[in-house]
């Protein structure tokens, strides 16, 4: 039994096979494509959803072309939207979360009230929130907008022709209300949006159609929410970090927390794939990396290696906004590091290892600070695969690190498929199969 997991990331779009009957599960990536945001004409940021589409389907081609295939399922990242008319056709390449667009975000929360936004949807308040990128779009576009579809669903759209949510991607929109699971209308008719556009919440494990032939079930649309039904959680008091362009960091909990102090401390509660609440805060990861990598002619791996031989280097606040889309990454990073324009490459990303890893301690002691044990820390995704990633994250927590899988959004993207195809019964019997390959804890 055989599923192929679509996971796009924001820099990078992948199709992997995952055989669900093997004894140690394996991500077999049969096709990867690079991309990124680019800057139109207009000065608009978008996605090159042609290309991403069209990659999606080689890689769909080139999966079906290993062996037959039980199912589809697709995962992307969050908060980003395309609009389609009507007639189900995308009325623009969508927008990314990175573009300047929503420089006003601040007044538009204030004008919700952003005590009342946070108690209804739990979500951290940040210039990429899709109820901020919504309070930007051109208003004749969204007149003529028949539904939203965020991007995950929006390419099973592509291949199935259903425009549909998903409750763990609508839950990073600002615009889910936590206690009823369903559509914060009044929000987003507050902000200028017709509430009929939002497209209709179905459950993980639906079947939305077929893609020549193969069915495409509805797996959790956010690929954070994948990668922590991968994630190595049983144990109580473990924490996670999802260490990719972002470090997600947080615990799991059953009920989401919209107290004043977990406001304060803007902590998101994100809807689990098969309920409770991924209750953590986002972090400015591998993104400051690939971007320098990019500038340089080099690789983030390639920069990892360089760090791990430098000397100590400072540590900056990578949440500055400053560095979410700026002209040129490295200049940005030793400017905030107070490093010398003439500052070497292994330093500058010795800083950004630093100041990411710092970022992830603080956040486990704001979790401590609202009385939440945190023993060890299950890291998973591309910051899982390097060594001195994991020391570091381990001396700046003060906790052992438990790594998990590099690709742990495929496989929990193939789990997911896995229980709909009734390979497993639940999240406990298919996290117990992904165990038969972890690893032993890094220690700090």
């Amino acid at each position: 039994m055989r599923g192929a997991a679509v996971d796009m990331g924001a820099t990078s779009v992948r199709v992997a096979v995952i055989d669900l009957d093997a004894e140690t599960p394996e991500v077999d990536v049969v096709h990867r494509w690079l991309h990124g945001p680019e800057i139109r004409p207009d000065g608009s940021m978008r996605w090159r959803w042609r290309e991403l589409v069209e990659n999606v389907r080689i890689g769909l081609d080139r999966a079906r072309a290993r062996g037959p295939l039980a199912s589809i399922g697709i995962d992307g990242w969050a908060v980003d939207y395309g609009l389609v008319d009507e007639h189900g056709l995308l009325l623009s390449d969508p927008h990314s979360y990175r573009s300047p667009r929503t420089e006003g975000w601040r007044s538009v929360a204030h004008s919700l009230d952003e005590r009342e936004l946070y108690r209804r949807t739990g979500i951290q308040l940040m210039p990429i929130n899709t109820i901020f990128q919504l309070a930007a779009h051109d208003r004749d576009e969204l007149a003529r907008a028949e539904r939203l579809v965020m991007l995950p669903e929006l390419v099973a759209h592509e291949l199935t022709g259903e425009a549909v949510g998903e409750r763990s991607n609508a839950g990073t929109t600002g615009l889910l209300d936590v206690a009823t699971g369903d559509w914060s209308s009044d929000f987003t008719v507050a902000i200028g949006v017709d509430p009929r556009i939002l497209p209709p919440l179905e459950p993980v494990g639906r079947v939305l159609g077929e893609h020549d032939g193969t069915p495409v079930h509805l797996v959790a649309a956010h690929d954070t929410a994948c990668a922590f039904v991968a994630s190595p959680l049983d144990t109580g008091g473990r924490a996670f970090v999802s260490a990719g362009t972002w470090f997600i960091v947080g615990v799991e909990r059953e009920l989401a927390d919209t107290s004043e102090n977990a406001r304060a401390a803007n902590f998101s509660n994100e809807v689990g794939a098969l309920g409770g609440f991924r209750y953590l805060r986002n972090v400015t990861g591998f993104w400051l990396l690939e971007r320098c990598a990019a500038e340089w002619g080099a690789t983030a791996r390639d920069l990892l290696e360089l760090a791990a031989t430098a000397p100590r280097a400072p540590v900056f606040d990578v949440g500055d906004e400053r560095l979410i889309a700026p002209a040129r990454m490295a200049d940005a990073v030793k400017h905030a590091a107070a490093l010398g324009p003439d500052a070497p490459m292994a330093v500058v990303a010795r800083s950004i290892v630093e100041s990411v890893a710092a970022a992830v301690a603080h956040v486990l002691d704001e979790l401590r600070h609202q009385s939440m044990a945190v023993d060890e820390l299950a890291v998973v995704g591309g910051g899982a695969g390097s060594s001195f990633v994991l020391e570091r994250i381990a001396h700046h927590a003060g906790v052992p690190v438990v790594p998990g899988a590099t690709e742990a959004t495929a496989l929990g993207n193939a789990l997911l498929q896995g229980i709909a195809l009734g390979r497993f019964d639940d999240l406990a019997e298919g996290r117990r199969w992904l165990r038969s390959g972890a690893a032993d804890p890094t220690s700090p």
